[in-house]
């Protein structure tokens, strides 16, 4: 362990009770999103609806089928997944704020799995929505099967904010290493 709250100034007291809000935001937050997915999953229509409004240029000949159901639930999971790791390491990073462990290996190692998990979300993001329309038109008759390929703003800067707080992570993981090495010599 290596600098901590307690050994600053008293201006931290902010950052503690700006992280518990955001704890609390971001267990709230991965709650509403599994809550969402699990509702999706167990309301067919539902699910149908979320499908058909993601992707309006596709024809879907046979309608939506258990099989591809079962598919696109498959596939949707795996964003989902990564999601919920990314919170739940920004939820382990707040803790860690909120304890006062401020610049030490543990927060940097959190904040590069928060960067992972967006970083992997921007390449799954269109990914998923290309499979996806590909499992949805499989069956179509030849020549109005689709392959729908999504490349946004949202995913280039989720692939760069991603990126920024690996290296960030990086860069905090190797200055809580010499400041740990430091208070060695002292």
């Amino acid at each position: 362990m290596t600098a901590t709250a307690k050994d600053g100034p008293e201006g931290f007291g902010r950052i503690r009770a700006a992280s518990r809000f955001l704890k609390n935001l971001t267990t709230l937050g991965a709650v509403i999103i599994l809550g969402f997915g699990v509702a999706f999953a167990a309301f067919p229509v539902w699910f149908d609806q979320l499908i058909i409004n993601a992707f309006p240029e596709l024809t879907i000949a046979t309608g939506i089928t258990p099989f591809k159901r079962t598919g696109l639930l498959v596939l949707m999971a795996f964003p989902l997944a990564v999601t919920l790791y990314g919170l739940w390491h920004a939820r382990l990073l707040f803790a860690s704020y909120e304890k006062g462990e401020i610049f030490t290996s543990r927060a940097a190692g959190h904040i590069r799995l928060v960067g992972l998990a967006m970083l992997i979300n921007a390449i799954l993001s269109p990914l998923v929505h290309t499979l996806g329309s590909i499992l949805l038109t499989y069956d179509n008759m030849a020549g109005s099967r689709a392959i729908a390929v999504s490349l946004s703003s949202d995913s280039y800067s989720l692939l760069l904010t991603g990126g920024l707080l690996i290296v960030i992570g990086w860069v905090m993981h190797e200055a809580a290493r010499l400041s740990e090495e430091n208070r060695q010599f002292v």
